[in-house]
């Protein structure tokens, strides 16, 4: 999106998470003017109340609501049940992949040309009971999802694919992100220098909020 100075407003669902606080934050940084769609809001921001799993509303939500806004120029798709365990399995899938399904196509109805949403490392294997082919994991290893969680955002960017293919002209890019940290977090980090098993289930890795953010910026 930095590239791209037609974007000016950019719809953020799921803005009032971890990674969605740090995205919201760095695009208004950076001149954008932001809406955050998402089923709870933040503490001192303004939100739009979106259930997800509705296409009618998520498709209202990236034309436009009443005076707040009116068109959309870029989404960034975060909402969803954050990983493997917060919900029961076939929750976690329904929710999570129709979310994602009504957002790309609402966003292709509503004639938005540009999207990124969160993929997952996690469909490469995580947690990493079974030994993956090699290390360190990059893009090229296996698809190999081990929840329904992974599952789910295995769909999502085969959804994704599907959709440039019927539609050339969109350009939809999902980022595997790793596990989420913001400065918070990182207080916990001495006792994973104490005893590294307990971040061996997905090779140590981590990405800070902030990065995330400028990394769906850009």
């Amino acid at each position: 999106m930095c590239q791209d100075a037609r974007v000016t407003r950019v719809a953020v669902t799921g803005g009032s998470g971890k990674l969605g606080r740090a995205v919201v934050q760095e695009l208004f940084d950076h001149g954008y003017e932001v809406v955050n769609l998402d089923i709870a809001g933040p503490p001192a921001n303004t939100f739009t109340r979106v259930d997800l799993t509705d296409y009618g509303q998520t498709l209202e939500a990236l034309t436009a609501i009443d005076s707040r806004y009116r068109g959309i120029d870029a989404v960034v798709h975060l909402a969803a049940i954050p990983g493997p365990g917060a919900a029961p399995n076939a929750i976690t899938f329904q929710r999570n992949v129709t979310s994602s399904y009504n957002v790309f196509a609402a966003a292709k109805a509503a004639g938005i040309r540009n999207v990124v949403w969160a993929s997952s490392e996690t469909l490469l294997g995580l947690p990493l009971d079974i030994p993956p082919d090699y290390i360190p994991l990059d893009e090229e290893h296996p698809p190999r999802p081990e929840s329904s969680y992974a599952l789910g955002k295995l769909m999502d960017e085969t959804m994704a694919a599907q959709f440039c293919r019927w539609d050339p002209s969109l350009k939809m890019i999902g980022l595997r992100f790793s596990n989420v940290m913001e400065i918070a977090d990182y207080a916990n980090f001495p006792s994973f220098d104490e005893d590294p098993s307990l971040r061996k289930w997905n090779l140590w890795g981590y990405i800070d909020a902030r990065d995330g953010a400028q990394a769906v910026r850009c």
